[in-house]
């Protein structure tokens, strides 16, 4: 990562906080640049790589000097625990199925809520964490505990089951629809869930007081499914913390697959997702003869979802021993997000998306062992 990715990410999790001491590091962190350069620049290191592994050089690379004038300047003090206790460390974590999630938050995407609330009549405590939005996504992350009711089967579903989240900002009020059906994780020792719940954009209303409602749990036994009538509420003022931009380029080339060709319309860039919108010659809606249209999974879907896996612990994630369909951006693999695959496009248009890249100028599309697409205007 280079100084201007560095000072981009830590400014946007700590400049409203604590701006003098901010000021303080980005001057050091320009101080050490000119002062302690490397002798010798290589290519830059990657999270994930064999990099990690290499000998340290005498001199520390200046992303190495900002971690330590941060670590030494911050690490006591009251502004820093706070912005570490926003949230969980399991959104961070692998038990989150959504890679975009864990990494807005890494980055120091997105408005802290929290906010706590207490469901009596069911004995829940509610923890509002977190809020992240651009065009097309909302992200709220919250967690929520009990010490009498077992929360094992406890579901905020809004994509298939009871639950519903309702917005309500001065007189309007509108219910809002899923993207996908978001990211879930339960803690037996603890009796807490974790849940990344994915709905549609509330970015217009930056700036603006607005009030979310979850309204009833969603319980699955076996194959009944259940209840509870409750409301769960949340009211803040939209920050502009919590809305990032999402950058949509025309790319337009063809590509052939198994017999099939297929167009990538567009690529889509935000902090929490890259999306490809594509069309092709089995991607279209059919019609059976009473006038229903009916989808068919085309051929480049079926190969998205062949490495997708299922893990108790982790959800849906990446079957290592299956090929499938990835991006690789900087020379790093982007995984699919498999808990946004119902997200639906045009008519005739299949929508596929992978978890944010590095370099949006160098990403490419691998299909399979074999096909390769440049994402690039």
């Amino acid at each position: 990562m280079d100084k201007k990715e560095i000072l981009k990410h830590l400014d946007r999790a700590i400049d409203q906080q604590i701006p003098d001491v901010w000021d303080e590091i980005e001057h050091m962190i320009h101080k050490t640049e000119e002062q302690d350069m490397p002798e010798k620049s290589g290519p830059p290191s990657h999270a994930g790589n064999s990099n990690k592994k290499r000998t340290f050089s005498k001199r520390f690379p200046l992303a190495a000097a900002a971690c330590l004038i941060l670590a030494s300047t911050l690490i006591f003090t009251p502004a820093l625990a706070a912005i570490q206790e926003i949230y969980d460390q399991i959104f961070s974590s692998k038990h989150i199925d959504d890679t975009g999630v864990r990494t807005a938050i890494n980055l120091g995407q997105g408005q802290a809520l929290d906010q706590k609330y207490y469901d009596k009549e069911h004995g829940i405590k509610v923890h509002f964490q977190g809020v992240m939005t651009d065009d097309k996504e909302t992200k709220l992350l919250l967690a929520y505990q009990s010490e009498q009711t077992n929360l094992k089967n406890y579901y905020l579903d809004i994509f298939e089951g009871e639950t519903s989240i309702n917005l309500i900002a001065g007189d309007e009020k509108k219910e809002l629809d899923n993207v996908g059906w978001g990211s879930r994780y339960y803690d037996k020792e603890e009796n807490k869930v974790f849940e990344a719940e994915s709905f549609e954009s509330i970015k217009k209303y930056e700036g603006k007081t607005i009030r979310l409602e979850i309204k009833n749990l969603t319980i699955y036994e076996g194959d009944d499914t259940r209840s509870i009538q409750t409301v769960w509420p949340v009211e803040f003022k939209l920050d502009p913390s919590a809305v990032s931009e999402r950058e949509t380029i025309a790319i337009n080339k063809e590509f052939t697959f198994e017999n099939e060709t297929y167009k990538i319309k567009q690529a889509e860039f935000s902090a929490f997702e890259t999306r490809l919108v594509v069309t092709g010659t089995d991607t279209a809606l059919l019609t059976d003869e009473s006038g229903m249209q009916y989808r068919v999974m085309s051929k480049l879907e079926q190969q998205f979802l062949n490495a997708r896996k299922i893990d108790k612990e982790y959800g849906y994630i990446v079957d290592d021993n299956k090929s499938g369909v990835f991006l690789k951006s900087a020379g790093e693999k982007v995984n699919p997000v498999f808990s946004k695959g119902e997200v639906e496009g045009a008519e005739d248009e299949y929508i596929m998306i992978f978890g944010p890249v590095e370099d949006r100028e160098d990403c490419i599309l691998e299909i399979g062992g074999d096909i390769k697409v440049s994402i690039t205007e």
